[in-house]
């Protein structure tokens, strides 16, 4: 989060409030059902990179979750 924090400070200010008051909400709902979830990285394993999160819920629907602040766009 704080690698996200920074990137939003130097690209985009204005943003950075709103996704740190979002962030906040999200993580203590993650955090208070955290048996739920499966964690993915990439094939580097690199801790400097984002953390993918899978939620198995009740209702059968598995949404693959990551924090837009931290992508970076790559062309193919």
């Amino acid at each position: 989060m704080k690698a996200i924090k920074v990137k939003l400070e130097e690209n985009n200010p204005d943003r950075m409030k709103p996704f740190m008051t979002g962030a906040q909400a999200e993580l203590k709902a993650i955090l208070g059902n955290i048996k739920n979830y499966q964690f993915f990285t990439g094939e580097t394993m690199n801790p400097e990179g984002m953390v993918g999160l899978l939620d198995f819920r009740e209702d059968g629907i598995t949404p693959f979750m990551t924090f837009k602040g931290g992508l970076q766009v790559e062309k193919c």
